[in-house]
């Protein structure tokens, strides 16, 4: 059953490191900053973030991206760890406006996400929350560009809270790989690597960022970074759209 939209907003900035540096950080963050209670009481000190990206025939998304359009968005399925039945399923349109990023997402089962009946299930949320623009806007957005699911990208996170500020938060992705899949279950044989030795951490926050962590950005000589997972994936499973011209470091 699709449950109500869930909004996030807030400002993200990305920093690619190798994996040995990341490990060393941990600690410094971790004076002023708590692990995710997502996390505790888990046996591993990190959960399994699972994207299974839309695009169109064309791949507009990953162009859009690439020609640096200042205002853009794309879709998405996310859940987390391991899938089933009972499994929350969210899809997400992620808004980019320069810095700020803005989240709408709606939770679904994975009856719900088939490709033959989400078109079904988003049109009738429309008829009984008409109101409710998000529905309008995904509902067009999806048809409009002919959007499809194309990509599946699965990495580690570890994530910290802030102490002082539950808003800010600090993640590390790790391992993150990727194989061309339509489904929200793909085949863990066919995955490949993208940038294996490398960790993408990301700063997480609403209003200012305290002094204590510009003084670890300063110190670990952190350079922001306009990574995106969802390019840089594609790139490994289609080749010829990557025109060599990009370096993590």
């Amino acid at each position: 059953m699709l449950k109500p939209n869930l909004h996030f907003q807030r400002f993200e900035f990305k920093y690619y490191l190798p994996k040995n540096k990341a490990d060393k950080i941990i600690p410094a963050f971790l004076r002023h900053m708590n692990w995710d209670p997502y996390i505790i009481g888990r046996d591993e000190d990190y959960y399994y973030v699972n994207s299974l990206y839309f695009d169109s025939p064309d791949f507009g998304c990953f162009f859009d991206k690439e020609s640096g359009v200042a205002d853009r968005k794309k879709l998405r399925y996310r859940f987390y760890n391991d899938i089933n039945e009972e499994s929350p399923v969210f899809l997400e349109i992620k808004r980019k406006k320069d810095e700020l990023v803005i989240k709408d997402r709606v939770s679904l089962n994975c009856f719900e996400c088939q490709n033959t009946k989400l078109d079904q299930v988003l049109k009738k949320a429309k008829k009984q929350d008409y109101e409710n623009e998000f529905f309008n806007e995904l509902i067009w957005f999806k048809c409009r560009n002919s959007l499809q699911p194309k990509l599946f990208v699965r990495y580690k996170r570890k994530a910290l809270i802030g102490k002082l500020d539950s808003k800010l938060r600090v993640t590390f992705d790790y391992d993150i790989k990727t194989q061309q899949s339509s489904s929200l279950t793909p085949n863990p044989r066919k995955f490949v690597d993208v940038y294996k030795d490398g960790v993408v951490l990301e700063l997480k926050y609403n209003n200012v960022l305290p002094n204590w962590l510009h003084r670890i950005i300063q110190q670990f000589d952190l350079r922001r970074l306009a990574y995106s997972k969802y390019c840089n994936s594609l790139r490994q499973v289609h080749p010829y759209l990557d025109d060599n011209n990009y370096s993590p470091y």
